[in-house]
């Protein structure tokens, strides 16, 4: 077994523990509209939204800012997932945001 084959072995476990961008995606979806559907209710749910999307991006997505794991991830998985993570959370806060908006008159 070479060295370039226990470090690939080395990302692929790092990558094991990491989810999916399908798994991100579909909890950024998942949580912005449960959000802006809480915010539309009530605008102070706008808070405990936001909150919780902070928390499901740290506990997910936290060990890219661990110094040991993070380079690891980011060389393992590329900086396209990095960026994608990112923009997943993006999404679900906008989407918490935009419960905010007036309601239209009917």
């Amino acid at each position: 077994m070479g060295v370039l084959d226990i470090l690939s072995l080395h990302m692929l476990e790092v990558m094991d523990k990491e989810p999916s961008l399908r798994a991100i995606w579909g909890a950024a979806v998942l949580l912005g509209v449960v959000g802006y559907v809480a915010t539309r209710f009530r605008r102070w749910l706008v808070l405990p939204a936001l909150a919780l999307v902070g928390l499901a991006a740290w506990t997910k997505l936290g060990e890219l800012l661990d110094p040991q794991v993070g380079p690891t991830i980011m060389q393992a998985a590329g900086m396209w997932y990095v960026a994608q993570a990112g923009a997943a959370v993006a999404l679900a806060v906008i989407l918490c945001v935009l419960g905010l908006l007036p309601k239209r008159a009917v």
